[in-house]
């Protein structure tokens, strides 16, 4: 861009190829599999670049890819999408990984309209891989101080890190034929790198990595919903047998007997007021009043100032670093 010096866009993702090629090229580092650096340019103009090495010939001995980016001036590599299971599953050992399965359903269901090199890749040309990249401060993003003096150290070793175990895995024999064999959509045009999968993905602070089928989610999640009414089905009707059951009751019969007292009156003629629904309409009103005050003071901030969200990241709640995600650099496996 014209309007940063691009030492975060993309000039880590250029040094940390550099050191790729430097890791792969010394004794005991050969990667079982073949390695294609890519440094492209023009995805500023319509993701010209990727469409351009489109019609290089080593495109259809590709299988996998993993674009290396930035969106913003530092802070940690955020593992912004990944087209399957199979290929985050090159990623989930990295030493300290970070990300969500949200941002790749986000882009999936169009919430986040930028395109990339990731986009051409996979839609165009049918190659499975991860998109990695920056994404704060996100204010120096594309300005003049996207430069060396405000890039990180650590923000470098830190996609360095996710890189290089992450192409050691997607170069690996252990792989076995998993990115090989007839492609789903039986396309003839595009590389036969076999059939995926979906999953669903995130990282534990920073020191841990879940990763586990969709399909498997589904079963969870519909066991979840009928045996959880079911149970508290079971619970009310025992509640109900031994005359416990009190919710959404407004008084109840006192359960301490018929005694009298000194004075001769008899205890528990008189009904206990239980208060069964004092309370139930707060937390809709709450929600109401809350969800109300956040979408208004949203679009209230959108009419009168629309770049705050580009100012600090304390002033909006909600980081906007997910929607404009800009790919200058691929690295090809």
């Amino acid at each position: 861009m014209s309007t940063g010096y691009g030492a975060t866009d993309d000039g880590m993702g250029v040094v940390t190829c550099l050191q790729l090629i430097q890791y792969f090229t010394t004794p005991d580092h050969q990667p079982d599999r073949g390695i294609v650096i890519l440094l492209n340019n023009g995805e500023e103009d319509w993701l010209y670049g990727a469409r351009a090495f489109g019609q290089h010939p080593l495109l259809p001995y590709i299988h996998t890819f993993l674009n290396l980016e930035g969106a913003g001036a530092g802070g940690r590599a955020n593992l912004f999408r990944t087209t399957d299971r199979e290929v985050t599953a090159a990623y989930a050992g990295s030493p300290h990984p970070f990300g969500t399965v949200i941002a790749s359903d986000a882009f999936g269901l169009g919430f986040i309209r930028s395109g990339t090199d990731y986009s051409v890749l996979y839609n165009v040309y049918g190659q499975r891989g991860l998109d990695l990249a920056f994404f704060k401060p996100r204010a120096r993003y594309h300005t003049n101080q996207d430069d060396a003096r405000h890039a990180s150290l650590g923000s470098l070793w830190h996609m360095l890190s996710a890189a290089v175990h992450t192409t050691s895995r997607l170069s690996s024999n252990a792989m076995g034929n998993r990115f090989v064999g007839p492609r789903p959509d039986g396309a003839r045009n595009k590389v036969r790198n076999g059939r995926p999968s979906d999953g669903v993905w995130f990282d534990l602070f920073g020191k841990g990595f879940v990763l586990f089928g969709l399909r498997g989610m589904f079963a969870w999640s519909l066991t979840l919903l009928v045996t959880t009414p079911l149970i508290l089905m079971f619970i009310s009707y025992v509640l109900h047998r031994v005359d416990k059951y009190y919710l959404f009751s407004s008084r109840a019969d006192d359960v301490r007997g018929h005694a009298a007292d000194d004075d001769g009156h008899g205890l528990g003629d008189e009904p206990v007021f239980l208060g069964g629904w004092k309370g139930f309409f707060r937390f809709p009103f709450a929600m109401l009043v809350s969800g109300s005050l956040t979408l208004g003071s949203a679009l209230l901030m959108k009419k009168v100032n629309p770049f705050i969200v580009y100012g600090n990241q304390y002033t909006v709640y909600v980081s906007s670093s997910l929607i404009f995600v800009k790919v200058d650099l691929l690295m090809i496996t």
